[in-house]
């Protein structure tokens, strides 16, 4: 595997931890985080797609293009530098 390859799946990595975070209770930075998991009851596509563009907005060359929820899970494709890639996490 190459460095960028692992630097790729890091940043894959950190999205999720922002993503499955609990926006407000990651003490360093109470801004970490997303609302997804408080309110997976009530959560549509839209929604959905906010709260985890609102979780990775601090960063550098990410961007969340989609989310779709699937049952229990949320499939989001994710930009990285210009790379399409996919994540998932079960609400």
């Amino acid at each position: 595997m190459s460095n960028c390859e692992l630097s790729v799946n890091s940043v894959l990595y950190d999205c999720v931890t922002a993503l499955l975070c609990p926006r407000g209770e990651f003490y360093p930075d109470k801004n970490y985080g997303s609302h997804i998991i408080r309110n997976k009851n009530i959560i549509d596509s839209e929604r959905l797609l906010c709260y985890a563009r609102q979780a990775v907005n601090g960063m550098d060359g990410v961007y969340i293009k989609s989310a779709q929820l699937n049952n229990k899970n949320a499939v989001f494709t994710v930009m990285i530098n210009n790379e399409n890639r996919q994540v998932s996490i079960e609400i």
